[in-house]
């Protein structure tokens, strides 16, 4: 792999890689490819939200009316991706404790320009074997990638790492969850457990593959509060120190912070490198305050060749769309969307909210953006 000479990070060059990327200068003499990322939270399908899709004249779900205002969002990036936090069992539907949604739920995310799944969470098992193993058929079927659980030890071993390559930039995808809710991982299935020693064989394999950044997808963490453990901050050390570039992290169903770290890892390679230690939920019928809407996280990943050959490699770009989530809980379907908050804030309105949806948008608003600053 080649050495990957970060430039140091200091205070003011995250300033500008965030905030105004215009100001570096280009040496033409530079050649610079770049990958852009979006990447959102978990995606939850509860039974509201199953039943309001639900077209009682024809029989057929149909969730492609929640991301009428976001498409935009979520397909300009070269790769979107976000943690399908359901099964699609094919039958018996359910939300909370045990997830299972129609194959509707999936297509409508490929619609809305999802390339990439992380199906690694406490709920990879709640249908079982054969939900597990169809729910994998179906993001095979639409055309969507995914990483996390795997229908045999044989799969596991040949797609652990997925490999995928956009503007001539390699990436690595890994994935890891901390558990499936005591229920047993089905026998001759595979779901990627957090374990350290297994986490770091992986990132060694995946560096030895010389991709140009590695990106773990993690599922982890206490529901519910509003900073990182210490647990999640060790281990996302632990994942910086044995190579990963970035870490994007959900479980928790509300925003923790993001922070650029400088890193010298284990191969002597690289500093400045990306987590968010979570995501929150990006679409769910979870309505109280701050578990009721996320962001569409945004990066850019940069490799630069100079004319001597020498390759440097950079995150920039960091930034978030806060999105939020609008129950017409007066209807019986179409009843849920996705709200790009900024965008409606700044008046394009193309209906108006009530007045208490409005004030629990906006706290929502004022909430993130103070805690993610």
């Amino acid at each position: 792999m080649e050495k990957r000479n970060f430039p140091k990070i200091t205070a003011f060059a995250v300033l500008s890689l965030v905030c105004y990327p215009a100001l570096r200068a280009q040496d033409p003499s530079v050649q610079t490819d770049s990958v852009t990322v979006s990447a959102v939270g978990d995606i939850m399908a509860h039974e509201t939200q199953i039943a309001a899709a639900l077209d009682a004249k024809t029989g057929r779900y149909e969730f492609g009316h929640v991301y009428t205002y976001v498409v935009d969002l979520l397909s300009k990036a070269d790769i979107t991706l976000g943690n399908i936090e359901t099964t699609l069992p094919g039958k018996s539907y359910s939300g909370y404790p045990c997830f299972g949604a129609p194959d509707a739920f999936a297509q409508a995310l490929k619609d809305a320009g999802f390339d990439l799944l992380n199906t690694a969470n406490n709920h990879s098992c709640d249908k079982g074997k054969a939900g597990l193993v169809r729910t994998l058929d179906v993001l095979d079927t639409l055309g969507l990638l995914h990483i996390g659980t795997y229908r045999s030890e044989a799969e596991h071993l040949k797609s652990r790492v997925l490999s995928v390559e956009r503007n001539g930039i390699r990436l690595a995808f890994l994935s890891y969850a901390y558990g499936t809710n005591g229920i047993l991982v089905p026998q001759g299935t595979v779901v990627s457990l957090i374990d350290r020693g297994r986490m770091a064989d992986e990132l060694r394999l995946a560096h030895a593959q010389n991709p140009d950044f590695i990106v773990v997808l993690m599922h982890f963490g206490t529901e519910y509060r509003l900073d990182p453990d210490t647990s999640q901050i060790a281990l996302v050390d632990f994942l910086f120190n044995e190579g990963a570039d970035v870490v994007l992290c959900g479980h928790p169903h509300v925003l923790e912070r993001y922070e650029m770290k400088d890193v010298l890892d284990r191969y002597g390679e690289g500093e400045g490198r990306l987590v968010i230690y979570s995501l929150g939920n990006f679409i769910s019928h979870q309505a109280k305050p701050l578990r009721d809407g996320g962001i569409i996280f945004d990066f850019t990943l940069n490799r630069s060749v100079s004319e001597s050959g020498d390759t440097t490699r950079s995150i920039g770009n960091v930034h978030y769309d806060p999105v939020w989530v609008f129950d017409r809980y007066e209807e019986s379907t179409n009843r849920f969307l996705l709200i790009p908050v900024e965008q409606y804030i700044n008046n394009y309105r193309p209906f108006d909210l009530p007045e208490a949806s409005l004030r629990q948008m906006r706290f929502f608003d004022e909430d993130t953006r103070r805690r993610l600053k």
